[in-house]
């Protein structure tokens, strides 16, 4: 085995570890989260338009033993508080999921994640026996869930929600951007939150969805190229479905963060968007997309608020670390207002 295979066995053994933060110190956690994203982005260099993914050139050998050397260090810091296991949720019967355009085998050969990945939900609950207003967190490209995931989950849990980050299939290309895995995992996600509402404490007529940068895509798609109500057989016909899957997939708000996706390459379903929160900054590389969509939301009778921000680019999670514009500090507590607005009309 060289030295790069030598390094993406063990990238891919350790890519777990980014979706069980609550399983470990928030040090230790943080510092293998960016060892892993140092990794990847050092082998990897990824096209933002298309998402095609190739390896960097000048990859030497002395480079990924020193890559090598770092993984082992940051593992060797992972000791657990407790069995990350039991903080998932897994989404699906086993192995037993649809798939969209992949074999699990294909899958296998693009995917970001390790051969054991099973896609599952983290939750951050409120615990106090009552029912409370739910969200779907899912982060953006590599699936961010230092910046867009577990703070952004706390936050929501700080706040009076429950909160779920959504760990769905997640692979490099512009092949996978089209097809419909990850938002049938956001549709299961919905569907199962949905059937044992009483067991997590989840209220189900609110139940919503965050998206950060790329991880909008799954919840746009569920809406317009999947469809709230579509049964996962008729995407996959292999696939055999279950009594969650009857349930409703519809989502009473879309918090949408700094998007990038492609809305105007599909046939807009206006009628099924539920509101609409968008916060983005006016340098965002993936504002000239976005904005003609917006607009057609408005235009069409989807309610929408949109707060762009001066001076902002691209990917500011909660807009307190160093460096950022002060004002995307504001972004969290205009979403709490809005969402106060919308689930009171909802309520008794």
């Amino acid at each position: 085995m060289n030295a790069l295979d030598e390094l993406l066995s063990r990238y891919f053994a350790c890519r777990h570890y980014c979706d069980e933060y609550k399983a470990y110190s928030r040090e230790n956690y943080f510092f293998m989260f960016q060892t892993i994203w140092e990794v990847s982005s050092t082998v990897f260099q990824a096209n933002l338009e298309t998402g095609n993914v190739v390896y960097r050139e000048g990859l030497t050998e002395e480079k990924c033993k020193e890559l090598i050397q770092k993984l082992q260090t940051a593992e060797q810091r992972m000791v657990r508080l407790h069995d990350p296991e039991a903080d998932k949720i897994y989404l699906w019967n086993g192995k037993q999921m649809p798939w969209n355009g992949f074999t699990p085998e294909t899958w296998a050969k693009i995917s970001h994640d390790g051969p054991e990945f099973r896609p599952h939900l983290v939750p951050f609950l409120q615990n106090d026996g009552k029912c409370h207003p739910s969200v779907i967190i899912i982060g953006g490209n590599f699936r961010q869930n230092a910046s867009e995931g577990f703070p952004i989950a706390e936050f929501y849990q700080k706040n009076g929600y429950n909160a779920f980050v959504l760990n769905n299939r997640h692979g490099m290309g512009a092949k996978v951007r089209k097809t419909l895995n990850r938002a049938l995992d956001l549709q299961r996600a919905i569907r199962l939150l949905r059937c044992r509402g009483e067991e997590f404490g989840v209220q189900a007529s609110e139940i919503f969805v965050n998206g950060f940068s790329m991880g909008n895509r799954p919840a746009i798609d569920l809406i317009n190229s999947l469809g709230v109500q579509t049964a996962p057989e008729r995407i996959d016909p292999d696939y055999l479905p279950d009594e969650i899957d009857r349930a409703d997939a519809r989502i009473c708000a879309l918090v949408s963060v700094y998007p990038a996706v492609f809305p105007y390459d599909n046939d807009n379903r206006y009628q099924d968007f539920p509101p609409c929160f968008f916060a983005l900054g006016n340098r965002d590389w993936s504002l000239w997309r976005m904005l003609p969509f917006i607009s057609d939301l408005g235009a069409n009778g989807v309610k929408t608020e949109v707060h762009l921000f001066d001076g902002a680019d691209h990917g500011f999670g909660l807009g307190q670390a160093d460096g950022l514009p002060e004002n995307l500090k504001q972004w969290p507590a205009l979403l709490l207002n809005w969402l106060d607005r919308q689930l009171k009309k909802e309520q008794p």
